[in-house]
């Protein structure tokens, strides 16, 4: 059946990308997809005496979505195993032409099941290399304002930074507010900037200097609740949800300061849509961090970014969300959000490190093929890092984060080391002065790193098996001819472990060597044959990180 299918599945030939269907009982077979605008009749497939019915489409560099209408009935293809949703909550058959105009069709992973057996939403290529900064801009400097933010852009490109992410910047709520100043995610007006954060001016200028630094910018959008005295709430009473007895609801939570709407009214949605539009349209921003995404109906979503992509291609939408169905249709990029609770057993000797492991592997069979995850040690809804981890601990949790899969994030002021969680209601200020200056170069160094190899960003994540996978955790990584071994220790204890190699290198490429560059050029590089790549024994200094580059050499070079 393999082979069947391999030689049904869309592949490159002369003239474009060939596609099949078996079916000799059929008398009429079309293909339909984004490149004929789903025109049904449009594509005629001819039919060979062995059934195999088949057309050649020329299609360049791109995602495509395609099903096959069979004598008036619509069928993805059986031959590709890359399928994504539907708006009618069916599936489309999917591939991509790669730059060379090879097609590539991701397989799902064995044991895949529910959502994980379905590919991802295709997102810009920027969204995959990059580094996000979450900025609270009240408390980000003294002056507390867009305009300060702005200023301080320079420092964050240095740093690595490829895109800021802005905490809600719009008025605050006043009734049953909570602290001195309220919380940011109790908005007033979803159409106009805080005056203590300053103007729309203010963020147009902050927008166009990320951008003029290669930068992008996403905002925090809360859809699923407003203010208690949001101005919403007084013109349309009917957007919001009732309790039973007619009155206005919170979302529960402890939630106190808001009202949730009322997603089944479609003014609501039209409104909320045409918000989103509003700061694309006025400031050129580059997408949303969707609060609390879970909460609002996943065909909303779905709408909203089909409108935003309309005005901006490139456009992205983060969920703060968990769901395997986010991933597969309306967002980039979803949370990831066990990973902090992991490292902090695993640094307290509560779990072992394999449990990092089992983590991320058991979220590949859930989640769609090429998911990107947001991950984090740290945001404004969770403790501080350093707190928990300590100096040592810290730095080796940053250097997984930038040497995993997904997308890393830096929360303002963790790449000082602060210690003090910063309020969402009262006054409080990130104390840059007194902050760690040793560890932001750690995050420098880690942000470039990871923006200088490929197989950092973009590449596969294979973990490799360690003999003590109770304190340590290895995994290889790959993009075209770009590859990576990382190494970490996560106690205090000096260890030597064995660590094996991935079959893709000891398997398929027995008679090459390989040559082991550490990045931090302490250790003299080390070259070793196919065969010398299945058990290597390492010795590991306590919280060591150890990230090695490998290329390829001649076998007469290596030593086995």
């Amino acid at each position: 059946m393999d082979a069947i299918d391999k030689q049904l599945s869309p592949t490159r030939i002369h003239g474009g990308i060939r596609f099949r269907y078996f079916d000799p009982h059929a008398s009429y077979v079309t293909i339909a997809g984004e490149f004929n605008g789903w025109h049904r009749d449009s594509c005629k497939l001819t039919k060979y005496p062995c059934g195999v019915w088949e057309t050649v489409i020329p299609l360049e560099k791109g995602v495509y979505r395609y099903k096959f209408i069979v004598d008036g009935k619509w069928i993805h293809d059986l031959a590709n195993p890359c399928m994504l949703l539907n708006e009618y909550g069916g599936v489309n058959s999917a591939l991509e032409v790669t730059d060379c105009g090879d097609v590539y069709m991701p397989i799902p992973s064995d044991g895949a099941r529910g959502y994980g057996k379905l590919t991802a939403i295709p997102s810009a290529d920027w969204v995959q290399d990059a580094i996000i900064y979450e900025v609270f801009p009240r408390a980000f400097s003294d002056e507390g304002t867009l305009e300060s933010v702005r200023q301080r852009i320079p420092e964050l490109h240095n740093l690595g930074v490829t895109c800021i992410w802005l905490m809600p910047i719009h008025p605050i709520g006043i009734c049953g507010r909570k602290g001195t100043l309220g919380s940011p995610y109790a908005i007033s007006d979803y159409r106009a900037i805080h005056q203590d954060l300053g103007t729309l001016e203010d963020l147009r200028r902050l927008v166009s200097t990320a951008h003029g630094y290669g930068m992008k910018v996403i905002m925090d959008f809360v859809a699923n609740h407003s203010a208690v005295d949001c101005r919403l709430a007084q013109i349309h009473p009917e957007w919001y949800r009732r309790d039973c007895h007619g009155r206005p609801q919170s979302p529960g939570f402890g939630w106190t300061d808001v009202l949730g709407f009322n997603y089944r009214n479609r003014d609501l949605r039209n409104y909320m849509i045409e918000t989103m539009c509003y700061y694309v349209k006025e400031c050129d921003i580059d997408g949303y961090r969707c609060d609390v995404a879970g909460l609002v109906p996943t065909d909303f979503w779905c709408a909203a970014k089909k409108a935003l992509k309309n005005l901006k291609s490139d456009i992205i939408l983060l969920a703060e969300s968990h769901e395997p169905s986010h991933n597969a249709t309306a967002f980039d990029i979803t949370y990831e959000e066990n990973l902090p609770k992991i490292l902090e057993r695993v640094f307290s000797g509560t779990l072992p490190a394999r449990a990092i492991r089992h983590r991320i592997e058991e979220d590949r069979l859930t989640f769609p093929l090429g998911s990107l995850r947001l991950r984090f040690l740290e945001n404004h809804d969770q403790p501080r890092a350093a707190e928990i981890l300590g100096v040592r601990g810290l730095k080796v949790a940053a250097s997984l984060l930038f040497t995993l899969d997904g997308v890393p994030l830096i929360h303002n002021g963790q790449e000082i080391g602060e210690r003090e969680r910063l309020s969402l209601f009262d006054p409080s200020r990130i104390p840059w002065d007194s902050g760690d200056y040793i560890m932001r170069e750690v995050y420098r160094y880690l942000c470039h790193m990871r923006r200088n190899i490929p197989a950092l960003s973009r590449g596969s994540l294979t973990f490799l098996n360690v003999t003590r996978d109770d304190s340590a955790l290895a995994y290889y990584r790959e993009y075209e001819d770009s590859r990576i071994v990382v190494i970490l220790n996560f106690t205090g204890e000096m260890i030597r472990t064995g660590v094996g190699a991935p079959k893709e290198l000891v398997g398929n490429y027995l008679d090459i060597g390989y040559r082991f560059m550490e990045l931090s050029g302490q250790i003299p590089p080390v070259c070793i044959g196919g065969q010398g790549l299945q058990r290597r024994e390492v010795t590991l200094e306590p919280y060591a990180v150890r990230i090695f580059s490998l290329d390829a050499v001649s076998p007469c070079r290596c030593i086995a």
